[in-house]
């Protein structure tokens, strides 16, 4: 089990044996337009990580969530993020391509974990750069009891630094593949 953090490619073509890095697309030119777009900016930790890896697999991927458990039910308020999603992906549901007029305003979707909890970015400007979130649904946002977000971190960097394993490398073991003996890498940015 590494003790450094790690991350893997995420591709669109993974299972058709598009598996290492040279396949991850450049995002440079879509966050730039995007930013121009919409007149915002991302943040620059999560504008780094982007430009560095376009989304990934980490390791560490376990945090404690702070969805009450009468709207996310679990055993423990413990999951994974995985993965984060590539800019195509963020900016699909930033249009509404998936989950409709769903999406919390002023969120980036920027990953999720296997149950439908979607990890958020803000960019509004009263909680800029600060993680949240919010399981997913196609309700009008405001409506059905799609209306609250769950704050999670002060910003992009201290989610990370919030991930963890447990002692006995459960996430290790359950996040790595033999191919990522090659294709991880630092999560340095």
């Amino acid at each position: 089990m590494p003790t450094q953090r790690r991350i893997a490619p995420v591709t669109e073509g993974w299972n058709r044996g598009e598996r290492d890095w040279s396949f991850v697309k450049d995002a440079s030119r879509d966050i730039a337009r995007w930013e121009q777009e919409t007149g915002l900016a991302l943040p620059d930790s999560y504008r780094r990580f982007m430009l560095a890896f376009n989304g990934g697999r980490v390791y560490p991927r376990l945090f404690r969530h702070n969805v009450p458990p009468e709207r996310y039910p679990s055993t423990e308020p413990v999951t994974q993020v995985n993965p984060f999603y590539d800019w195509a992906r963020v900016e699909a549901h930033w249009r509404g391509e998936i989950y409709g007029k769903g999406n919390p305003p002023g969120m980036l979707l920027i990953g999720c974990d296997p149950g439908g909890l979607e990890v958020l970015l803000s960019v509004r400007s009263e909680d800029r750069g600060q993680i949240s979130c919010w399981p997913h649904t196609t309700n009008l946002w405001g409506t059905d009891g799609n209306d609250q977000v769950w704050h999670q971190a002060p910003s992009f960097e201290a989610f990370l630094d919030s991930l963890f394993d447990r002692e006995d490398g459960t996430d290790y073991k359950g996040w790595h593949r033999p191919i990522y003996d090659q294709l991880a890498r630092p999560l340095a940015f």
